[in-house]
């Protein structure tokens, strides 16, 4: 190597960004975009936190509250119990901020050091890719935090030694703690501990671990007295089917449609929404060809972890087959899918090109995207349903996301934070720690002047 060369090494070398930077970036655009809007634009997420507030009033005995506890150990309760302990000693807005931030940092932090754990050649575009398709994804601006949070804690699952993901008492505290979360995560967990298990005839960590964990599954589904199922919606053919999962994996990009009571990018910017769709498509055709690419490699090496692809594997066939909406859940298979990727990335060796590819173009289109929560103040207090979706030409609009669903909650909260008064709304959930017997409550469209 001559002198010259050696020197324009050295100093690429010295001015290149260090390898943590941009996927930092990328979360403190988000973190901007959650606490500069009038409220934070994430689907369900004031809903949840308005049962957080809930459950603060339920544990100082405040009059008036028009729920419950419930008396079984619920899945989909986390959450909203870290926002109700925050509700204790922090305005409910503000604590719903404080868990936002919170549950970035933790995603950053986990994004990284699975970066540097399962890809050191492109750590901080690996630490990209999970936060743009996994971490903060599609579900995340549908504000679905429990599931958030189960993903969050699931992908730290990884970061133990392996011999530590073997033992009973590792596999009980992030068990349960995943339980608590989320369901359709802690199936993913289960089988990747119980593939490993199987695979490599190492029994009884796993029996132990996640024997009384089981017991509570059941115990729950013993106890929960919820509505009747609708009957899962049927496919015009088996072309509309696997359409309706090809769009599901094209939600893994970085374009988000936010739907507006003026209407989403379909209706404002059309130009926009097409290009938008452009992207996730080429950058879903990337991931699928870098994983493509890593599974051919790691076979040929012989480098693969069999219970991990095994568990990846038998997640996305379940994806697959779970129809469009179950026990009243939208995309059931979309819950069982993402984890499934989670796995599968972490278990195959993915080319660092690729990986910087995807990163580049998942953070920049995603900070993009952020730029449409700009808008007036008087913008974010009409909620807008999923019926209306039709009268504004959104019914078959792709990638959408309703931010101001549950505005009168987050006005609620605000009038409770301001006066002290409890909150005086019923809850929407049914999913929760909360029960009622209150009808589910859909915020009213404020009247025009």
């Amino acid at each position: 190597m001559s002198v010259s060369t050696a020197f324009r090494s050295s100093l690429r070398t010295e001015t290149a960004p260090p390898w943590w930077l941009p996927p930092s970036i990328l979360t403190l655009a988000i973190a901007a975009a959650l606490l500069l809007a009038p409220y934070p634009p994430l689907q369900d997420f004031a809903e949840w936190v308005y049962h957080g507030a809930m459950l603060a009033q339920l544990a100082v005995g405040l009059p008036g509250a028009t729920v419950s506890l419930a008396t079984h150990p619920v899945p989909n309760s986390l959450a909203q119990a870290v926002l109700g302990l925050l509700a204790l000693v922090l305005p409910a807005t503000l604590a719903a901020r404080v868990f936002l931030l919170g549950l970035l940092g933790a995603s950053l932090a986990v994004a990284l050091a699975l970066g540097r754990q399962r890809q050191p050649a492109a750590a901080g575009a690996f630490a990209g890719v999970l936060l743009v398709s996994i971490l903060c994804n599609a579900t995340f601006w549908n504000g679905y935090v429990n599931y958030q949070l189960a993903l969050v804690i699931f992908a730290a699952w990884f970061l133990l030694p392996p011999a530590r993901r073997a033992a009973t008492g590792p596999i009980l505290g992030f068990g349960l703690a995943i339980f608590l979360s989320h369901a359709a995560v802690f199936t993913a967990f289960c089988m990747v501990v119980g593939f490993r298990a199987l695979l490599r005839r190492q029994w009884r960590g796993a029996t132990l671990g996640l024997g009384p964990l089981l017991l509570l599954g059941a115990w729950y589904v013993l106890g929960r007295s919820g509505e009747a199922a609708d009957p899962p919606p049927a496919y015009d053919s088996a072309g509309a089917f696997l359409a309706y999962k090809a769009y599901t994996l094209a939600k893994l990009g970085p374009y988000h449609n936010f739907v507006f009571a003026q209407g989403g990018d379909e209706v404002l910017r059309p130009a926009l929404y097409w290009a938008g769709a452009a992207v996730n498509l080429l950058y879903v055709a990337g991931l699928g060809a870098a994983l493509g690419y890593g599974l051919w490699r790691g076979l040929r090496s012989r480098a693969l972890s069999a219970p991990l692809i095994v568990a990846s594997l038998a997640l996305f066939v379940g994806f697959l087959l779970l129809p469009r909406m179950g026990q009243h859940v939208i995309n059931p298979g979309e819950r069982l899918m993402l984890p499934g990727l989670l796995v599968l990335l972490l278990a195959v060796p993915l080319p660092p090109f690729a990986l910087r590819g995807l990163a580049t173009l998942g953070g920049l289109a995603l900070t993009a995207n952020l730029l449409v929560f700009t808008l007036p103040n008087d913008t974010w207090a009409v909620p807008v349903h999923f019926d209306d979706m039709a009268a504004m030409g959104s019914a078959r609009a792709m990638f959408r996301h309703r931010p101001t669903s549950f505005a009168c909650k987050w006005e609620e909260l605000r009038h409770s934070d301001a006066t002290g008064a409890p909150p005086r709304l019923p809850i929407s959930f049914r999913t929760s720690l909360l029960e009622t017997s209150a009808a589910p409550y859909q915020c009213p469209v404020p009247a025009g002047p």
